[in-house]
């Protein structure tokens, strides 16, 4: 008899501890902005034009195969981008992009990101976590927003990604316009 007493009193001690485990943080997060939008802009390494002090993004080496892979499947580029308010280069700087992409099909240029966000600039400070595919050939490319820390602490969402410019002749270089809608 005096066991079963410890065991319901063990049980009913148990069972008040959790009950009030899960009533003492009342504390709601706070939410973010739903909607935040920056410019990312890529310079990529090239040695033929000797860009060593001014890229921000560089390619690996192409996978050892032996069979021809005229859009790179496998090659990797890691990059730390810089992120504005504006279009240009030089408008108001928000923090870097940092993260990688892959080349990720055999028959079309499609590219598979994950990058962090860095915020560091303005009223509204902390990162961003986003990946997903991106088909060249798309207007808009649409990526997940997985996280945030910082305001956009707890953030998810969906990152709309347009390419505002381009040029390709060495060094390669291009901006995109991300346009997030967030939700906490």
């Amino acid at each position: 008899m005096a066991a079963r007493t410890w065991i319901l009193l063990f049980v009913a001690v148990h069972l008040t501890l959790a009950a009030q485990a899960s009533h003492s943080c009342k504390k709601k997060l706070p939410c973010g902005p739903s909607k935040f939008q920056f410019y990312m802009h890529n310079t990529v390494y090239n040695p033929a034009v000797d860009n060593r002090n001014y890229f921000n993004s560089i390619y690996g080496l192409p996978p050892n195969v032996s069979f021809p892979n005229p859009i790179g499947f496998g090659v990797m580029n890691t990059f730390e981008d810089p992120l504005t308010r504006g279009s240009s280069n030089t408008s108001a700087p928000l923090g870097k992009a940092q993260g990688f992409y892959v080349i990720d099909t055999f028959n079309e240029y499609t590219l598979f990101h994950i990058f962090t966000a860095n915020i560091t600039e303005g009223d509204l400070k902390g990162t961003i976590d986003i990946f997903g595919q991106m088909r060249e050939v798309d207007p808009v490319r649409y990526l997940t927003v997985v996280g945030g820390t910082g305001a956009f602490l707890g953030a998810r969402g969906l990152a709309s990604s347009t390419r505002v410019q381009i040029d390709r002749t060495p060094p390669a270089k291009w901006t995109l316009y991300f346009d997030l809608d967030l939700y906490y």
